[in-house]
């Protein structure tokens, strides 16, 4: 440890009254590689706890004797420092003493001297420490007058990242100057002397004025407040020293420093040194900055403002783990190029147009005339159900849409030419379901309103479903118990008027059906459908004591006798290989997330605000879907909600400690602009540009795969954004869970990335069995009749995916996925006035101010229109 200890690394408090800011020269004691003529209180050879054998003394100060001695156990040189002889029995000087070590052990970097323990001889406590051989900065400096620019850099950089790992455990030194910063002879830089450190929490009072004057902070001489902002204005200090080889303020005491600080003159360091980069003038100005909140954010924030600064690069290439914050701070901060941002968002523009003209062909919702708001279905449904013989008016009531893929699917086996116009004009695939009740309906444990839940078997319970145009397609009801009789009992040809149907074209037949509710009369008939030729209805009927209880329309399609019936065997495998996969993926989080706890290297904050973001999102979802009752059953629903979304929240925090590290560690590049989102960086350009560059590729994923449905024989696909459409709760809970969902789809592709990556060593490799097993794993693909051409088209998207993820990472494949699954819910068509339309164009207006607002961002600092701009 070649070096000096000054005095002025003593606790020194700054007084109101000036004085001189730097010791006299008779005042420092120097320590070289040889022992000094003073050996101290322990000659050379003396053995120390059976432990350590004295070398020689190094040097003294006024926090006490370091020595140079070797450690006879782990055989290495180390320093040991002693407190003076008369201050060991000092409790402020000793607890000074305990708490350089207990501060000091928290941090843990090469560039920050290493502290092992702490111990005592004879009543003697001192603390051994890694011996660093070398010279301190200012020897250094005052030897050669400053550093060549590029070993000024490379220094800049170590120092940087030096005292990063310190404030990223909260930690500040308070008192760095050249001499508490060594060169040891391999070039290495080392920051010393934590004696006056502390927790930056802790700090206040007296407490703040500690440390040496000529390097202090303003706000700090003024004793207002002491930050890692403090830190890095006298990091600022060094680092004009060590590029231009004097002071940037010569003051003879502490008010003309202050004032000279406050004054923002600052000499030019390009007077004092042609060749130092203006980035680094430029950078250096930032941190000496009077105003704490003009300096750079972090040190890591400053090592990537210096020219070729890349901090992350040099973590990985010391074999370390990054931290979070300095994954945050690596990789660029300029956004995208302008040209490159405008062709992105010209793509999300132009596919969501492409996707209104796509769904306007091929959705049956948009090829159906929606005239009937789902207010005005439910009304019509509630008017069957008094003409069925229940004119009570109900307690509580809900309405909802679906839409059946099981009669588009019929439709498209009919002979071609399909006419789907005049086809779904005659008969609609979306139903509104109706269910009304004598009671409150209460669906546990949720509050989600569904056919069966909750059960239909109350007395009262009625569920009504009617097509676009209200004719009723589907009824059952529970009779209330000892209610009167109808006067007159509904007659058959009733039902048929309000199912749209003319009873003398259909043929009475053998009912085959067991209805739900009670029944004394069953009755059923068969007939073709009034408007679509090969079609063939089966209405089935059920009443009792003059009642109708049943009513089945369009319920029993003839099957393909050559159609399987049942699960096939390989989708019965396809679900045993899912259900495996998932058990051994929970198992596999759940032991590395331990692992990982264990071994200190995950990421408490990341995943505290992941788990509370997806516990929120499942929180909106609710909100938007619940069924509200006014009723104390409302705080079970509540309280059995909170827990879902406690699970769910808990599954992402568990997660993300499992497999967060790892990507960490590895390839840290790919959630740059992920932590910067979780540290709340939302107008970052890069972020900007990776939410973009998501946005875009998602867009013209999902055109691609719409264009080969059109192309490849799929006429009608149904559309995802009903529920979107019947309300702004219903909207923004949509809306909630599909970024839930994608955040779910980000972090599964990364599971399995990560996973893969172990095991086949190449990025393309792992991307190319990744993008099997999710085309293996997706339903649509494999169960479809022409699951080759499905297959493909998925394994391209899902292969297109994770090369975003590749190349841009997390954000941007979230992104992606946010819009693939948000055009699907678009279900907007030609017909812009009808009662679905706004929800549509809320979803366009949506995703296109996305698309805008990151375009902007993306920017950064340029300007949106600049006249030397080629694009």
């Amino acid at each position: 440890m070649d070096r000096k200890i000054d005095p002025s690394s003593v606790e020194t408090t700054v007084e109101p009254p000036p004085f001189p800011l730097t010791p006299s020269s008779s005042a420092v004691s120097r320590i070289s590689s040889a022992p000094t003529a003073d050996e101290g209180r322990f000659v050379p050879g003396t053995l120390l706890g059976g432990r350590y054998r004295i070398i020689g003394l190094l040097g003294r100060g006024g926090m006490g004797e370091v020595y140079r001695a070797t450690d006879l156990m782990l055989g290495q040189s180390v320093a040991l420092k002693f407190l003076p002889q008369e201050a060991a029995c000092n409790p402020r000087l000793l607890e000074r003493f305990h708490g350089e070590v207990r501060v000091a052990r928290q941090v843990s970097h090469p560039n920050v001297c290493r502290v092992y323990d702490i111990g005592e001889i004879e009543g003697m406590p001192f603390i051994s420490m890694e011996y660093v051989d070398g010279e301190d900065l200012a020897d250094l400096l005052l030897r050669i007058g400053r550093l060549p620019a590029d070993k000024a850099l490379e220094t800049a950089r170590k120092l940087c990242a030096g005292l990063a790992a310190a404030h990223d455990r909260g930690v500040i030194h308070r008192d760095l100057k050249p001499q508490n910063i060594m060169m040891n002879k391999r070039g290495e830089v080392v920051i010393m002397d934590f004696g006056l450190a502390a927790i930056a929490s802790q700090l206040s009072g007296a407490e703040v004025r500690n440390g040496t004057p000529a390097y202090m902070s303003p706000e700090q001489l003024k004793g207002s407040e002491v930050t890692a902002k403090s830190d890095l204005y006298a990091l600022g200090l060094v680092l004009y020293e060590i590029f231009t080889g004097r002071k940037p303020f010569d003051a003879k005491n502490v008010r003309q420093l202050l004032e000279l600080q406050e004054s923002t003159h600052l000499p030019s360091m390009t007077s004092a040194a042609a060749d130092i980069d203006p980035m680094v003038e430029k950078a250096i100005r930032r941190c000496l900055d009077p105003d704490p909140a003009k300096r750079p954010s972090s040190a890591l924030a400053l090592a990537m403002a210096l020219p070729g600064g890349d901090p992350l690069a040099a973590a990985l290439a010391a074999g370390e783990t990054p931290s979070p914050e300095l994954v945050a701070a690596a990789g660029r901060q300029d956004g995208m190029d302008r040209r490159y941002a405008s062709a992105c968002l010209a793509a999300v523009v132009i596919c969501l147009v492409a996707a209104i003209v796509l769904q306007s062909r091929t959705l049956a919702v948009t090829n159906t005339p929606m005239d009937n708001p789902p207010e005005v279905l439910a009304s019509k449904a509630h008017e069957a159900a008094v003409a069925f013989g229940y004119p009570q008016k109900p307690a509580d009531s809900a309405v909802w849409l679906v839409e059946s893929d099981v009669f588009l699917d019929r439709l498209a086996k009919l002979p071609k030419p399909h006419h789907w116009d005049q086809w779904l004009a005659a008969e609609s695939s979306v139903l509104a379901i109706y269910r009304q009740s004598r009671g409150l309906l209460i669906a546990s444990p949720y509050g989600s309103i569904s056919a069966d839940n909750p059960p239909p078997i109350n007395p009262g319970m009625i569920q009504v479903s009617v097509n676009a145009a209200g004719k009723v397609r589907w009824f059952t009801a529970m009779p209330m118990a000892g209610a009167e009789d109808p006067a007159q009992p509904v007659e058959s040809d009733a039902v048929f008027r309000l199912s749209g149907l003319d009873l003398a074209k259909f043929t009475e037949t053998k009912p085959q059906f067991a209805p739900r509710g009670a029944a004394d009369q069953v009755r059923a008939w068969q007939g073709p459908h009034p408007t679509i030729p090969g079609l063939d209805l089966t209405v089935e009927m059920a009443s009792w004591k003059g009642r109708i209880t049943t009513v089945h329309v369009l319920n029993r399609w003839k099957q393909n006798a050559a159609a399987p019936t049942g699960t096939s065997a390989s989708a019965q495998v396809r679900g045993l290989v899912l259900i495996l996969t998932a058990a051994m993926g929970v198992l596999a989080c759940i032991l590395m997330a331990r692992r990982n706890w264990k071994m200190g290297r995950i990421d408490r904050k990341g995943a505290l605000r992941i788990g509370v973001a997806r516990f929120l999102l499942g929180m909106v979802v609710w909100l938007g879907t619940v069924h509200a009752i006014p009723s104390s059953d409302m705080i079970s629903l509540f309280f059995a909600s909170l827990a879902d979304w406690l699970v769910w929240g808990t599954g992402f925090w568990l997660l993300y400690l499992a497999l967060e590290p790892a990507v960490r560690a590895n390839w840290p590049h790919s959630i740059v602009t992920w932590n910067r989102v979780l540290a709340g960086r939302w107008k970052d350009a890069q972020v900007g540009s990776d939410i973009l560059i998501g946005a875009a590729v998602g867009s013209a994923v999902w055109v691609t795969a719409g264009l080969v449905d059109f192309f490849t024989g799929v006429e009608m696909g149904q559309d995802s954004g009903l529920t979107a459409a019947l309300g702004t709760r219903q909207w923004i809970a949509s809306h909630a869970g599909t970024l839930a969902a994608s955040l779910g789809v980000g972090l599964a592709i990364f599971f399995a990335l990560t996973g893969l990556r172990r095991l086949v060593k190449k990025d393309w490799v792992a991307a190319l069995l990744a993008s099997v097993f999710f085309t293996f794993s997706n339903g649509n693909a494999i169960n479809s009749t022409d699951w080759k051409i499905k297959s493909a088209v998925y394994l391209c998207i899902f292969a297109v995916l994770l090369s975003v993820l590749l190349r841009y990472g997390l954000v941007a494949i979230i992104a992606a996925a946010f819009f693939i699954d948000t055009f699907d819910s678009i279900g907007l068509g030609a017909d812009w006035k009808a009662w679905y339309a706004p929800a549509g164009l809320a979803t366009v207006a949506l995703l296109a101010g996305i698309a805008i607002y990151s375009f902007w961002r993306s920017l950064g600092t340029r300007e949106l229109f600049d006249e030397a701009a080629t694009f």
